[in-house]
């Protein structure tokens, strides 16, 4: 068997900005995931990140909030979701790919 992994799926939602749009935020979400080496898959209102320590969890999302806040955003909500699987692999390849149509 692999390595354990955590899958978290993440929202992070930036609140008071002067627009409806978020994109911009994402996008910036997605550049501090690629700058920490963390493999990660775009959905269109969650992201699914796949990470081996999840102790290391909590300094991801405080980057995150950081990188947003020096963007100005004085309010961010983040919803999480885990799945802590031990009895078999637990990847981002490996969900895709026994969905697969």
């Amino acid at each position: 068997m692999n390595s354990m992994k955590y899958l978290v799926d993440i929202s992070v939602e930036p609140i008071g900005t002067d627009s409806t749009s978020i994109s911009r935020y994402v996008k910036l979400v997605y550049e501090v995931l690629k700058a920490k080496g963390i493999k990660f898959y775009p959905a269109p209102s969650m992201t699914t990140l796949e990470i081996d320590d999840i102790t290391q969890l909590g300094y991801i999302i405080k980057d995150i909030d950081d990188t947003l806040a020096k963007e100005g955003v004085k309010r961010i909500v983040t919803i999480m979701k885990i799945d802590d699987r031990r009895d078999k692999e637990n990847s981002i390849e490996h969900k895709l790919e026994v969905i697969k149509m």
